[in-house]
């Protein structure tokens, strides 16, 4: 029966999250708002979608762990599986001068984080900064795209390939964006209570649930993503939507979480696992340049193990 939930529950959040995505990026262009700052807001936020809701269904439940969990699972799997994965299918090329910035935001959230938690818990005055670096990532994406809104940009075509029908009424999209925002509250209600009763049963922390079980369902949209993406030879798509999801998860994600009460952390986190979510994120970096910019299959499979080992460690430690 818990399999039930966590399988009802997964599948709701990712058949929501792909309404939200697609009826509201066509609702943002039926309004005339430019295409690329709706690949660059909409369709980045869509991504985070799944984790936003869980997170925020695990926090109204008053567990943070699942919360803070989820979000470094996420972040581990984005990176060392995901792009792990994407990378074995095909080397991913990205030029360092696209990708520095968001690199750089990451890496400085990360930190922030880093920071936040050293006394085990997270905030809403914390949660508040992190909300505003959410707004300041996502406002300069904005102004950055209305600075390029001539240029063709191949990277947000890709985005927004999957878009939903503009031509549709407004009535019609708001109907369906409402249904995917039902399908994401009660799809992480059910996901969430189904890796609950799985850490009773089986007598696990609810962090390590969080970690890995919530974390790897909540990445399915990410993977899935970039993994199409790097079948279709677009690389770029590929690492710019891992990133942009990981920022995304620890500022918007993190940050709203917090908002609805103080988040509890595991001591295990400021122990261990906030140190492989920053680490994943600093080995891009030798990792491109070794490859000369590229992350190649030796790469995927080295980030693959990488994760594989955090997944070990983190049972292990309980």
């Amino acid at each position: 029966m818990i399999w039930l939930w966590l399988i009802g529950g997964l599948v709701a959040l990712v058949i929501g999250g792909d309404l939200v995505v697609q009826n509201a990026s066509a609702l943002a262009l039926k309004a005339k708002v430019s295409p690329l700052v709706v690949g660059l807001t909409i369709v980045a936020m869509g991504t985070s979608a799944p984790e936003l809701f869980a997170s925020l269904q695990a926090a109204w439940r008053g567990d943070g762990s699942i919360a803070i969990g989820n979000v470094l699972g996420s972040n581990v799997a984005n990176l060392g599986l995901a792009l792990g994965l994407t990378a074995l299918v095909a080397p991913v090329a990205m030029s360092w001068r696209e990708l520095r910035v968001h690199w750089g935001v990451m890496i400085l959230a990360t930190a922030a984080f880093m920071l936040f938690v050293l006394d085990l818990k997270l905030t809403r005055t914390e949660g508040l900064l992190f909300l505003a670096g959410a707004a300041l990532y996502l406002g300069g994406q904005i102004i950055s795209a209305r600075q390029s809104q001539g240029e063709e940009d191949p990277f947000v075509a890709e985005l927004l390939e999957e878009t939903g029908d503009a031509s549709r009424s407004y009535p019609h999209l708001l109907v369906l964006i409402l249904l995917g925002c039902l399908g994401l509250f009660f799809g992480s209600e059910a996901f969430v209570h189904g890796a609950t009763e799985s850490a009773l049963n089986l007598g696990i922390s609810t962090h390590v649930v969080g970690v890995t079980i919530v974390a790897f369902g909540t990445s399915v949209p990410e993977i899935a993503a970039s993994l199409t993406a790097a079948i279709k030879g677009n690389g770029p798509l590929s690492i710019g939507n891992l990133i942009g999801s990981n920022i995304l998860n620890l500022l918007l994600v993190l940050g709203a979480t917090a908002e609805v009460g103080a988040l509890t952390v595991s001591p295990v986190v400021p122990a261990h696992d906030m140190w492989w979510m920053l680490g994943a994120a600093v080995m891009l970096v030798p990792l491109m340049w070794l490859g000369k910019g590229e992350i190649g299959r030796p790469a995927g499979a080295l980030y693959v193990g990488v994760y594989v080992a955090y997944v070990y460690l983190v049972v292990v430690h309980g």
